[in-house]
């Protein structure tokens, strides 16, 4: 397999975290845009921690070989516990899958009238021609979606704060009461992220040229997040009663050109597309470090977790971002303090 480069860990790294709740602004909207400009602030200590865990992951796994995220959070040899700590990231990875695509089957529907079981299973089949690429196939569906991303969420915030006059508006304050403050905000969006998707790049450390192309790969794409981020949080800051919709930034596209509302729309159905291909990629490549069977059966065995998560779809597209995911956001953080722990005792004895 063709070796990664900066470039390309820079747009998977990114990709990863483009999901609906992401490219939508309702991530963005409950955990840093309610609490006004500030929210700006609290996405550079996101930001800060998606690259120093992340790079203590990889270059674990480039140091060690190790490439099971249960021994990799845990600390000390507890089988029981790394058994629970991949069950719960592959849980939260279905999880994402299975509305990821029940979400991509309601806007296909908003969108173009097609009926939801139908959408919903034409998006699943496409998911899976992909996710029987592989890696390749991850990492080129990200170098075309994380520079069209950026380009729109970039001009969608300098015509809101254009239209807005650069004013922000006062702060509404915290939406859930998980999250009371902004530091708590972007700690526990981080954390939560990070578990979710950690896993998402573990394939990729050993095909990377050493610690350099993991640091600019990692600089690079913690650049465009930040980038990213701060466009829409800056949009919605001025605008802030968006914040009420469902789709934030669709609502704030709508408003400033209906053209532009079809046009986030199919963004969105991109970010969902990525979300629920990472996702599935992730949970096959855990699974199949425990369960030689799915290693050897990796196609059908794809495809039978895309059909269940398809099946479960239909029973509608729930809400995870007011209350699961920060409550899985609390849950791992001593799994992540393990990790990042595991990671300086390799530097210092060269071994887990």
């Amino acid at each position: 397999m063709e070796k990664i480069t900066a470039r390309q860990l820079a747009m998977a790294y990114t990709g990863v975290f483009l999901g609906a709740g992401f490219v939508s602004g309702q991530e963005l909207w409950q955990f840093f845009a309610c609490f006004g400009p500030i929210g700006l602030l609290g996405f550079w200590g996101t930001a800060a921690l998606f690259f120093y865990v992340n790079y203590a992951n990889l270059r674990l796994i480039q140091v060690t070989g190790v490439e099971d995220m249960g021994r990799l959070m845990t600390w000390g040899k507890v089988n029981l516990l790394r058994s629970v700590v991949t069950f719960l990231q592959c849980l939260l990875l279905f999880g994402v899958t299975i509305i990821m695509i029940a979400g991509a089957a309601s806007l296909l529907n908003q969108l173009l009238g097609i009926p939801p079981w139908i959408a919903g299973l034409g998006f699943t089949v496409l998911v899976s021609l992909i996710a029987l690429l592989g890696l390749q196939g991850l990492v080129a569906v990200f170098s075309m979606l994380v520079p069209a991303t950026t380009v729109v969420a970039v001009i969608l915030a300098a015509a809101a704060l254009i239209r807005g006059d650069f004013q922000f508006a006062a702060p509404n304050g915290g939406v859930s009461p998980l999250m009371p403050n902004w530091v708590v905000g972007f700690v526990t969006y981080a954390a939560y992220n990070l578990f979710g998707t950690i896993s998402v790049l573990v394939p990729t450390a050993k095909l990377m040229e050493g610690e350099k192309t993991v640091r600019r790969g990692l600089g690079l794409g913690s650049g465009l997040l930040i980038l990213l981020a701060w466009s829409i949080i800056a949009a919605m800051a001025v605008f802030p009663a968006v914040g009420l919709a469902e789709l934030p930034m669709a609502r704030l596209a709508g408003d400033l050109h209906p053209v532009l509302e079809a046009g986030y729309g199919i963004l969105m159905g991109m970010g969902m597309f990525s979300a629920c291909l990472a996702a599935i990629t992730a949970v096959v490549n855990q699974i199949a470090l425990r369960w030689r069977k799915a290693a050897v059966h990796h196609k059908p065995f794809t495809t039978i977790l895309l059909l269940a998560a398809y099946g479960l779809s239909l029973l509608g597209f729930g809400n995870l971002i007011g209350v699961v995911y920060p409550v899985f956001g609390y849950a791992s953080i001593p799994f992540l303090i393990c990790l990042v722990r595991n990671w300086r005792k390799v530097r210092k004895t060269g071994s887990l």
